[in-house]
């Protein structure tokens, strides 16, 4: 079924999805910028001028963490997260509805438990470590996402999870 043929609350849902991936990927190559960025300042700071760069060093695997947890939210977009495909594969068409409407509501309920929970770490890791702290605010960005991509899946197709067709369809928007 053709994203026109759905109801506006499903086009919405799209859409906000869509613009969830492309902030998502612009924020993985800012990311992944600054990563080199702060590498190549530690290393000359370091090799040249004698001076040690230890906060921009311990910063680099915060990024590495951003990357990868922003990066997994849009493999569950499209479709490419890691799952059991054994039920999937031989299961009947009607196990195979109910298993996509039963692993969207699990995940979408395990995710927002999770938020709930990274909620109160990030204001642990703001009162121990100051301004630093604020790094971990990631979490609760990484399992936000997920939770509504779980939830949009069984509102936008729940007889299946969301494919790598709609985000190439949101891409060819752009």
């Amino acid at each position: 079924m053709g994203l026109h043929h759905r109801g506006p609350m499903t086009r919405l849902i799209q859409r906000l999805d869509d613009a969830l991936a492309r902030i998502e990927k612009c924020v993985i190559v800012l990311c992944f910028a600054l990563l080199v960025a702060a590498v190549l300042f530690s290393i000359l700071s370091r090799n040249l001028f004698h001076l040690p760069s230890h906060r921009i060093f311990e910063s680099a695997p915060n990024l590495v963490l951003w990357m990868a947890l922003l990066g997994a939210s849009l493999a569950l977009k499209q479709h490419r997260h890691i799952r059991l495909e054994l039920v999937l594969r031989y299961g009947s068409e009607t196990v195979r509805k109910w298993s996509g409407r039963v692993v969207n509501l699990f995940g979408a309920t395990v995710m927002a438990g999770l938020l709930i929970t990274s909620i109160a770490f990030v204001r642990n890791e703001i009162a121990m470590f100051g301004g630093w702290g604020w790094l971990a605010v990631i979490f609760p960005i990484f399992f936000g996402s997920t939770a509504f991509r779980y939830l949009a899946a069984l509102m936008i197709s729940p007889d299946s999870p969301p494919t790598s067709d709609s985000a190439a369809q949101g891409e060819s928007n752009r």
